[in-house]
């Protein structure tokens, strides 16, 4: 049975005809049997077939064939790249495509050829099995181009709704933070001036002092003592100083800054803001970051936040230009209750992705030089998803690069 081509595939996965081609033998469906030589001399092939008769052919140029058979002259000749052809012959030129099925030609139909489980049709049922095949693979081309259109639009919509979704959840902070901005204007520029000449330490007592006391309406002269003494006995403040002359003295400056400012109401958001620009100037990236989370420890220590400390973490973070998302799905238990903070501790000597050079970023998981340099370009990184925009990079991958990184 092998000698007839069954079970053998060709290059579109189909039948290959049934016939029997050996070197001097050949049988099929519609040649029959037949016994054939084949001999070349001097640039000429020379075939003699018993049921063919004799064949003079020669190549005298690519993909072109000249041929005389039994006093019968034979020009062939099929030209172009990809499924659709040139075909030359005596009789004129056609144009062809070839599919799964065969091949269809477009001028002269009844030349198309097709094979149906290995048995080779040509001439007029060549041609109608032709038209019905692209007819039907038009209908799937459609289809499959419809859902793809659909689908397009479905994640385009999604896109579009989570784009509008967070500009408009974000729409009361922009405006809180442009009224702060008018406000500071018609404040006295000596309270601006003093915050300024604070060092580090002094300006993270103050952001501390103000959302742990003023975020829960208290004072400060009545409460810094016991946010010193927390601060002190909790070795995980990194950001905070531990000097109580340090926080002694911040409370009472603070408290004269905010009677400074006229504007009751929004004196001790005022303030805050002013306290986070100066922090912007006095302290590296990573400091603000963790007096974030030493602020938003000390806002839990007596339960949940307020909505006014909440509101003034969210100062701080705009003002000191801090954008903190959590790289992986946190337990969202943990964060209502404040016993976690997202990436807090695992900060610790990982790499900044909007800081680290090209050599550092190699050192991750995953991350060779194309796609360090990829990153670099890409900055700045707001969340570490973006980094799946890089040839390569999955979420499988994002996960391992994740837990060694940091925004």
């Amino acid at each position: 049975m092998g000698l007839f081509n069954l079970g053998k595939k060709d290059a579109y996965g189909k039948q290959r005809r049934v016939e029997h081609r050996g070197k001097y033998l050949r049988a099929s469906r519609t040649g029959g049997v037949a016994l054939r030589a084949q001999a070349r001399a001097a640039g000429v092939n020379l075939t003699a077939n018993t049921r063919r008769g004799v064949r003079a052919s020669m190549t005298p140029a690519k993909n072109t064939q000249v041929a005389l058979q039994n006093g019968r002259f034979i020009l062939r000749g099929r030209y172009g790249n990809g499924p659709t052809k040139l075909n030359l012959s005596k009789s004129g030129a056609t144009v062809s495509t070839r599919n799964r099925l065969g091949s269809f030609n477009w001028l002269k139909p009844n030349r198309s050829s097709a094979k149906l489980f290995g048995v080779q049709v040509r001439g007029q049922k060549a041609a109608q099995l032709q038209v019905f095949y692209m007819l039907f693979a038009a209908v799937v081309g459609g289809v499959q181009l419809l859902l793809m259109l659909i689908g397009g639009l479905l994640r385009g919509a999604v896109a579009l709704g989570q784009w509008v979704g967070d500009h408009v959840h974000a729409l009361p902070r922009r405006w809180r933070n442009a009224r702060l901005r008018r406000q500071r204007g018609r404040i006295d520029e000596a309270v601006e001036q003093a915050i300024n000449r604070w060092d580090a330490d002094r300006l993270s007592a103050a952001v501390a002092l103000a959302v742990a006391l003023w975020g829960r309406g208290e004072t400060l002269k009545a409460g810094w003592h016991r946010v010193q003494q927390r601060v002190t006995q909790n070795p995980g403040f990194e950001a905070l100083p531990r000097s109580p002359e340090v926080f002694e003295e911040v409370a009472a400056e603070l408290e004269r800054c905010r009677a400074a400012v006229k504007l009751t109401q929004d004196a001790h958001r005022i303030v805050l803001a002013l306290l986070a620009e100066a922090a912007t100037q006095g302290m590296d990236g990573g400091r603000r970051a963790e007096l974030l989370f030493d602020a938003d420890d000390l806002a839990l220590a007596r339960g949940p936040r307020t909505v006014l400390q909440e509101e003034l973490l969210e100062i701080f973070a705009d003002h000191a230009q801090l954008c903190l998302e959590p790289a992986l799905p946190v337990d969202t238990t943990q964060r209502q209750c404040g016993r976690s903070r997202p990436g807090r501790d695992l900060s610790q000597g990982l790499i900044d992705l909007n800081t680290a050079s090209i050599e550092e970023l190699q050192v991750i998981p995953h991350i060779g030089p194309e796609r360090a340099e990829a990153i670099v370009a890409m900055r700045p990184i707001r969340r570490i998803e973006q980094l799946e925009e890089v040839d390569g990079i999955g979420p499988s991958r994002l996960a391992e690069i994740a837990e060694q990184t940091r925004v």
